[in-house]
């Protein structure tokens, strides 16, 4: 009887001792911007960094797989700052995230 106990017991902490606080930290970074408005020079930003703590989760919960890498380009139209022209502008982003 003991013995079924003790092993309840730490089997009770092992179960308990996988969720914790985690926190999900992303890296976000313009790679390049390119326009079709003539003499538009793109300029780096630095990257910016943003967190997100999930309260008491297991590393594989639904949860934590939110936290994910990925890259994106997306494309807009936009009017010139010194004329009424139309032009297009193309971005593309990284974010590296890293689940702790």
């Amino acid at each position: 009887m003991k013995q079924t106990l003790v092993l309840a017991a730490i089997a009770g902490l092992a179960m308990t001792a996988c969720k914790k606080d985690r926190v999900c930290t992303c890296t976000d970074t313009t790679v390049s911007q390119t326009s079709t408005e003539p003499g538009y020079t793109y300029t780096p930003l630095p990257p910016t960094t943003s967190k997100i703590t999930y309260k008491k989760i297991k590393k594989n919960s639904l949860a934590a797989q939110e936290c994910v890498s990925q890259e994106s380009t997306y494309t807009y139209n936009y009017t010139g700052v010194t004329s009424p022209e139309n032009y297009v502008m193309t971005v593309n982003e990284k974010n590296d995230c890293v689940l702790k």
